[in-house]
C-alpha cells in the first residue's frame, strides 16, 4: 500500500533557497534535472515574478551559476541554470530506499517534496540521511496511499483555508464578489500574505492535477 507523505526541507545550501529568501513571493518548481559536460543542469518553473528580476537573483545565488529563462508561458516563466551546490534536495539515495518524487516546490525558505513511499521504514531511512546533513525534515502530511488522489491533500492547511474562502467569498467570479483586502482583513494578514498564499495554493493545485496529465502534444 505505501504512504504519501509532503515533507519540507530547510538549508541554506540547498539549490536557489537564497533565492527565495531574497524574493519569497516568486514560488518555484523543480521540473528535471540532467548532466551536460559533467555539470548538474536543473530546470524550474517560476511564478510570480511580476518585477522582472528572478534571474538577476539567481546571478547572486552560490547555490547556481549561469542562469537563463528559457522560455515564458504567461505567468510561468522555465530557467536552466548549473547546480553549484553538492546538497542535495532529492538525492539517489531515494531510489535505493523505494521512494517516488511527485513534485517539488518552493516553501519561500526551503523545498517541499511530496513523495511516494513504500512504507514506514522507508521514511525513517530518507530522514535519516536529511538530518545527518544538517538539514531540516519536516513531515506536513502524511497518508496512505489508497486515499482519494483528489489533489488536495497536497495543500497547507493556511493554503486550503484561504483558496475556500475565496472561492466562497466569489473572489473568482466575474465581477469579483470580494477582494484580496477583503480576504486579508477577515484573516488578519496583510493583503501580500494572502497575494502569496493564493498564488502558491494554485500552483500547487496545477502541480498535483493539471500538470501532471499534460503530455508533450498538448503542451506543443
Amino acid at each position: 500500500m505505501g504512504f504519501i507523505a509532503e515533507v519540507r526541507l530547510a538549508h541554506d545550501e540547498l539549490v536557489l533557497v537564497p533565492t527565495m529568501k531574497r524574493q519569497p513571493d516568486v514560488a518555484l518548481r523543480h521540473e528535471y534535472e540532467t548532466v551536460c559536460d559533467g555539470n548538474r543542469v536543473q530546470f524550474v518553473s517560476a511564478f510570480g515574478d511580476p518585477d522582472g528580476r528572478l534571474e538577476e537573483t539567481m546571478r547572486d545565488d552560490p547555490t547556481v551559476s549561469d542562469p537563463t529563462r528559457v522560455v515564458a508561458f504567461g505567468q510561468r516563466e522555465i530557467y536552466r541554470f548549473t547546480v553549484e551546490t553538492g546538497l542535495e534536495v532529492v538525492p539517489g539515495r531515494c531510489v535505493e530506499y523505494g521512494l517516488f518524487v511527485f513534485a517539488v516546490t518552493s516553501d519561500r525558505s526551503g523545498w517541499t517534496v511530496r513523495v511516494h513511499l513504500p512504507d514506514r521504514d522507508a521514511l525513517t531511512a530518507i530522514r535519516r540521511w536529511y538530518r545527518d546533513r544538517d538539514v531540516s525534515f519536516r513531515v506536513m502530511q502524511l497518508c496512505e496511499s489508497a486515499a482519494p488522489d483528489d489533489g488536495t491533500y497536497f495543500l497547507t492547511d493556511n493554503q486550503r483555508e484561504i483558496l475556500l474562502l475565496a472561492y466562497e467569498g466569489g473572489y473568482f467570479d466575474v465581477p469579483r464578489g470580494t477582494t484580496q483586502d477583503d480576504l486579508a482583513e477577515h484573516l488578519d494578514v496583510t493583503d501580500s500574505a494572502v497575494s502569496q498564499q493564493l498564488r502558491r495554493a494554485i500552483s500547487r493545485l496545477i502541480a498535483a492535477t493539471l500538470e501532471k496529465d499534460r503530455t508533450v502534444d498538448t503542451v506543443a
